[in-house]
């Protein structure tokens, strides 16, 4: 007896596309935005920011009937150059977008932008390791209340003003949810069970913490960093811009997205 199957009324099987498309995921960008803004003191022109330094005096004894030597420092400078150019780059035929189910060029926009807005938070997330002589911590161990500790009186022994900034991984975030004293509302006040529910920690010795997956380092070790004022800042020369051209020829539209900026 001959029986109706999958393959005889394969013709009367359809295949269902999904209304949205599995857009790949995207991590929060948080770095970059905790690094001053310095955008203005380099507006229009020039691609080098110079920053002369001003030394403090010495105080000296002055004795009775002996002229004072004035005192004259030759000053130095430090330097920024501004030079990262990134751009990202899209040339779509007009048949693909008349006969996509998509909006493909919107989607592709949307991952322009979230391209470079990535670059920028990895280019600042790369400074984060950059101080070897002030660390705390060990690579691949949880930190402890004593780093955070430590990396305070650091702070404080350069006179650093508070209130300061910081950000870790998502794994050190995880470490700090483990220690009662950023946990327990006896310490911290919270009496809705924030560290509990949401995963909060907030201020940490003056310190507004951040949880970010793109620190640098390659999982289980990686890098974060507590700084104060503007130890870090950003010169954003150009934002993301995208301009577009349509090309009668080829029948296709050209995208490009790009930005110029330095991190320091």
């Amino acid at each position: 007896m001959a029986n109706v199957t999958a393959t005889t009324a394969d013709k009367f099987i359809d295949d269902i596309w999904s209304n949205e498309l599995n857009r790949a995921v995207e991590f929060k960008l948080v770095i970059a935005a905790l690094f001053s803004d310095w955008t203005s003191k380099m507006a229009g022109h020039g691609d080098i920011f110079r920053l002369p330094a001003r030394h403090n005096l010495t105080a000296n004894t002055k004795s009775a009937s002996t002229d004072a030597t004035p005192e004259a420092i030759t000053e130095t400078e430090q330097t920024f150059t501004v030079s990262t150019h990134q751009i990202v780059a899209q040339q779509i035929e007009d048949f693909v977008e008349v006969m996509a189910k998509y909006d493909t060029r919107s989607e592709y926009t949307m991952a322009a932008a979230y391209a470079l807005g990535r670059a920028l938070d990895v280019a600042a997330a790369a400074l984060l390791d950059d101080n070897t002589t002030q660390t705390v911590g060990i690579l691949g161990a949880e930190l402890t209340d004593d780093n955070f500790i430590r990396a305070w009186q650091y702070l404080q022994d350069s006179s650093a003003d508070a209130p300061f900034k910081g950000v870790i991984s998502p794994a050190g975030w995880g470490g700090l949810l483990k220690i009662e004293k950023f946990t327990q509302q006896l310490y911290n006040g919270d009496t809705g069970g924030r560290a509990v529910h949401d995963a909060q920690i907030g201020r940490v010795y003056q310190a507004q913490m951040y949880a970010s997956p793109l620190t640098v380092g390659t999982a289980p070790n990686s890098s974060g960093h507590i700084w104060a004022g503007d130890h870090f800042f950003k010169i954003i020369k150009k934002a993301p811009k995208q301009d577009a051209w349509f090309s009668p020829l080829a029948k296709s539209g050209v995208l490009a997205t790009d930005q110029i900026y330095g991190v320091f």
